[in-house]
């Protein structure tokens, strides 16, 4: 509300929903992270801001010029490539604004559905405001869910209720494939975000950052740093960080040991090595896995088609078209790395 002006009724009624503290998590118990510690994706931190936050933070901006967060938006990247990590940033942002749908809320079971409305009705009595939903693939890619599917659907086309259509529905996904094609379609998901994988300066900047918090004598040169960010290409943020981790891990092991030890960059190297062949595992293991479940549900038949969606994707923005086990408060709250 503008200082001076005098009292007007609708005016303070809606200053009351704006403010009305309802969110459903615990900030005490998520990592404090901002957007700006994303390193690499300063399109995508743009684009959150202009079309998400700023309709929500800036009541009187809003107002004036008929904002509203975009209705469904969809960040979709490799893991460890940022997407919880937006998901903690705006926690903390929006406060009162921000709801979480998280791995307690276990798909099948009697309380599912209801705890599921509980949330959902909660947002749009304080709307404007958002529902994050991690790993949205991971129960689309069984196709068990066909009332989720149909819920959702509702709420991306805003027809329940006024309240509804200021609700943005924030989705992330590693395997876009496995989302049913009508539920990200243009019009629907109106924000197509890429999190992609940081290129060399970002890994360099993700690089100095976890080094900036290691012991003085761990800590690497700027042409060091600069190395090591070299030959990480094509590793993610959450790599970058447990790359650290493991470069630590084997300098205090030869230091218990008595062995000689070597330069922080050469520890580092050799972490690169040991990330690098877990990541192959695991790709092994999810092709197998896939392997044995090759078929979609049904509703992947159903052609989606409609309005334009934004997308950004690198360093450009163009027009195109286009889980419910969720994640726990656990991993929201936890530093996975992805930067």
């Amino acid at each position: 509300m503008r200082r001076g002006a005098p009292p007007d009724t609708d005016a303070f009624i809606e200053y009351l929903r704006a403010n009305h503290m309802a969110s459903n998590v615990d900030l005490g118990e998520v990592q404090a992270v901002d957007l700006r510690d994303l390193k690499g994706v300063d399109d995508v931190i743009r684009m959150l801001e202009a079309n998400v936050v700023l309709p929500l933070e800036n009541a009187e901006l809003a107002a004036e010029f008929g904002l509203k967060p975009k209705r469904g938006v969809l960040l979709a990247g490799p893991p460890g490539t940022g997407k919880t990590t937006v998901g903690r940033a705006l926690a903390h942002r929006l406060k009162s604004k921000f709801f979480l749908v998280d791995g307690t809320l276990i798909a099948g079971t009697a309380s599912f559905y209801g705890r599921l409305h509980q949330i959902f009705e909660a947002a749009k009595e304080n709307a404007p405001s958002i529902i994050f939903i991690d790993d949205s693939d991971v129960i689309f890619e069984q196709g068990g869910e066909l009332g989720l599917y149909r819920y959702l659907l509702t709420i991306l086309d805003g027809i329940e209720s006024a309240s509804a259509g200021r609700v943005c529905l924030i989705l992330t996904a590693m395997d876009v494939g496995s989302l049913p094609p009508a539920l990200v379609r243009s019009g629907r998901i109106e924000l197509w975000l890429d999190m992609r994988l940081p290129d060399e300066p970002a890994r360099a900047a993700i690089l100095a950052d976890r080094c900036a918090e290691l012991p003085p004598a761990m800590r690497m040169a700027e042409d060091g740093v600069a190395q090591v960010a070299a030959a990480t290409d094509g590793l993610s943020g959450a790599d970058l960080k447990r790359l650290v981790e493991d470069g630590k891990i084997l300098l205090a092991y030869d230091t218990a040991h008595g062995h000689p030890l070597r330069s922080t960059v050469e520890y580092f190297l050799t972490a690169v090595q040991t990330v690098r062949a877990n990541k192959e595992c695991y790709a092994e293991a999810e092709a197998r896995a896939r392997a044995r479940r090759p078929q979609r549900p049904a509703y992947f038949d159903v052609a989606g088609g409609g309005e334009e969606t934004l997308f950004v994707t690198g360093q450009a923005t163009a027009f195109g078209s286009g889980a419910m086990m969720g994640f726990s408060l656990d991993q929201l709250a936890g530093d996975d790395g992805e930067g």
